[in-house]
């Protein structure tokens, strides 16, 4: 099995949800569900899903990884901004216009602040604009694969709603792993027992408010190596 650690470099603007409000951020720490499909999809001849419909489509299935003939970890935020502003909705209410001389009722309305619930919950008509925060250019990222047949030294790929996440990487040291609970758990089935000792071989534990983004910091390269790998590949 072949064991490569690549730090990645962003070219430009990546955005996928990690968390939703008024604000939809992308979190530093990008999940491997992702990476495992933009790898796969460009150097393992994944087959591409462009589109899903009814519930598969709110929930989310990633069962055919089971099936890749590879495993990567979390990509572990090196030096990373994720203020970008990837882009902006509109939300139209109704065709008719709002008009107020109120400051703070201004600000309301552009998405600066809040919206009270009165205001949320009457039916009025308001405009609601959401900010849609992604990473910047410039950040950097370290992930490590382990595969049967090993990629690129310098491999190229893209990640993120749209595809916009264009990455260059190249092989380097391996400095921390992290792995990702949601895709040991529910997509391999690892059970819980090898949890719970990957949890005592690892710094930390970091929970998130959403399955995916539970992950397990600072993982010992040998646990995962002679303990996790054999369950996934």
């Amino acid at each position: 099995m072949n064991e490569q650690t690549f730090e990645a470099t962003l070219y430009a603007p990546l955005f996928y949800s990690s968390s939703e409000g008024r604000a939809i951020r992308t979190q530093p720490t990008l999940s491997a569900t992702a990476l495992m499909h933009a790898l796969g999809y460009r150097y393992f001849d994944m087959e591409k899903r462009y589109a899903e419909f009814g519930e598969h489509a709110t929930t989310p299935d990633y069962s055919h990884l089971r099936d890749a003939s590879f495993f990567v970890s979390d990509m572990r935020p090196v030096a990373v901004e994720t203020d970008e502003r990837t882009f902006r909705s509109t939300d139209y209410r109704s065709e008719r216009n709002f008009t107020t001389n109120d400051t703070d009722l201004a600000r309301q309305i552009s998405g600066d602040k809040s919206i009270p619930s009165i205001l949320e919950d009457s039916g009025a008509a308001y405009q609601t604009i959401r900010n849609y925060l992604g990473v910047s250019p410039g950040s950097t990222f370290e992930f490590t694969i382990w595969s049967e047949q090993p990629i690129p030294d310098r491999p190229f790929f893209r990640m993120g709603i749209k595809q916009t996440g264009e990455f260059r990487a190249e092989e380097s040291s391996q400095n921390s792993i992290i792995l990702n609970k949601y895709l040991l758990s529910e997509v391999y089935d690892v059970s819980e027992e090898l949890l719970t000792e990957l949890m005592e071989h690892c710094d930390s534990f970091k929970r998130g408010n959403d399955p995916r983004l539970q992950h397990f910091v600072g993982s010992d390269p040998e646990f995962v190596r002679d303990r996790i790998i054999p369950e996934v590949v």
